[in-house]
């Protein structure tokens, strides 16, 4: 297996460890509130043991400032944090998650802009799509970063049409990137398509997910890929899952606490973990999990530091 950065990568198998995850689950920034009362826009970041026994998350530091609809790639020793919003930042920022603390910039995105909260990696290379930027709705372009190394993020190629906001997922070796809005009637879609991470180069068709849909959020280990919630027409609490290995239409798994969207997910080598969003009421701040080898409904787990939706989530350690 790699060391903290991934530098030697094999693709784990469920119930070891995964190099673009751990057991540390983080989740950053958002709007934040408690229930239904709002508390604005945040830059806490918090965490919690995500492997263990059901327990409620904890102060991990601040961001460099408040951020809505941003961006995280992880790996075992690293997490960053990419672009979002206010006003389309282009800034990169990352934390170590064994340590508590304050970010630490990383480097600049080629151009600034908001995303989805939780994107493809393998633990080496960090890479995210479809952003929404000034002037431009939707993008095409895909970019990554080596997550080890700070600095810029270089081009990796393009989606198959620009798209806002695709869910990213990963089992190391290949990335997903979940549906996405469009410039089309409707503009939520189903359609999912993958890259092999450790390449560079365009999308290729993977199949499609049982629902439309939009602001849903995605995560995985080796073995299955799953994206839960979302919304189309309503809230939803879907959860469907692929195994990445292949190319195929989704298969159901279960379903969330409840209906919600603008969640977010995160992995360990065993679970998949949602947290946050928009549902029952305004600013959830539960977290759940599932088990990736037996499909059904999802557990609490505990709760953030506070309630959050459009936030970013990772794990490591």
């Amino acid at each position: 297996m790699s060391g903290p950065f991934g530098g030697t990568h094999l693709m784990a198998k469920s119930g070891e460890t995964i190099d673009w995850g751990g057991v540390r689950m983080i989740n950053a920034g958002g709007t934040s509130g408690n229930t239904n009362s709002a508390a604005g826009d945040t830059d806490s970041i918090d965490y919690v043991n995500a492997s263990g026994a059901n327990a409620d998350s904890a102060d991990f530091g601040d961001l460099s400032s408040v951020r809505i609809s941003f961006g995280a790639v992880s790996s075992t020793g690293r997490i960053v944090f990419l672009g979002g919003n206010p006003s389309y930042q282009n800034e990169m920022q990352y934390i170590t998650p064994a340590t508590t603390g304050n970010t630490t910039d990383f480097g600049d995105m080629d151009a600034g802009g908001a995303m989805a909260g939780h994107n493809v990696s393998n633990g080496i290379r960090g890479v995210w799509a479809g952003m929404q930027r000034t002037g431009v709705s939707h993008s095409n372009e895909i970019d990554y970063i080596t997550i080890a190394s700070t600095g810029n993020s270089t081009d990796f190629g393009d989606l198959d049409q620009v798209r806002g906001g695709p869910a990213g997922s990963s089992n190391g070796i290949r990335g997903l990137f979940w549906a996405g809005s469009i410039n089309a009637t409707p503009w939520h879609n189903k359609y999912i398509q993958y890259i092999t991470i450790a390449s560079t180069g365009n999308t290729t068709t993977f199949g499609n997910m049982v629902r439309i849909v939009g602001s849903h959020s995605a995560c995985g280990n080796a073995d299955r890929n799953i994206s839960m919630g979302g919304h189309y027409g309503s809230l939803q609490d879907t959860i469907e899952y692929v195994n990445p290995a292949s190319t195929s239409d989704t298969s159901d798994f279960g379903n969330l606490l409840n209906a919600q969207y603008m969640n977010n997910g995160a992995e360990t080598a065993v679970r998949g973990l949602v947290s946050g969003g928009y549902g029952n009421v305004t600013y959830e701040n539960t977290i759940q999990y599932v088990t990736f080898a037996t499909t059904g409904n999802a557990t609490d787990f505990g709760n953030m530091t506070v309630g959050r939706y459009s936030h970013a989530s990772g794990s490591g350690a």
